[in-house]
């Protein structure tokens, strides 16, 4: 079994790396880093695996693609995430049930609901309800 897998480091790579893993953002990028680092210190792919608790095919992985790409593939790639359970026409409807129903939560819950045939819990309704309210603002002017 070869101590590491990677091409040795270049000092700007390493200072660069030492950047990431101390002062990255996102918690992904710091630990990819440190893997590089660590094989790059002559860490064995089973040590590494055990220090940073991934497993080695995942740091396999990091590896080939720090080798392909160097620093850009130790960032997380953009993620499209869920697509909102309300859209835009049922918050304007959101925002004249709130008219004729101003503080009654449960009861705007339950005629968004029947009119959309949507099923979404309190917190969805409230969220949509801040959303609505900084859009509002935020054409207004106001801050």
């Amino acid at each position: 079994m070869a101590s590491r897998f990677i091409s040795p480091l270049a000092e700007d790579d390493r200072q660069a790396l030492a950047h990431v893993h101390q002062y990255g953002q996102k918690r992904a990028s710091r630990r990819r880093a440190h893997a590089i680092l660590l094989s790059d210190q002559g860490y064995t792919i089973a040590q590494i695996s055990e220090i940073l608790e991934v497993g080695r095919n995942t740091l396999t992985i990091w590896f080939q693609k720090w080798e392909a790409s160097g620093l850009e593939e130790l960032a997380d790639k953009p993620r499209s995430g869920r697509n909102p359970i309300l859209d835009d026409s049922d918050r304007e409807r959101l925002q004249a049930l709130v008219e004729e129903h101003p503080h009654q939560l449960r009861t705007l819950q339950a005629r968004l609901q029947e009119e959309t045939g949507k099923t979404f819990s309190t917190d969805t309704l409230r969220r949509a309800l801040k959303k609505k309210i900084k859009i509002a603002s935020s054409a207004s002017g106001a801050h």
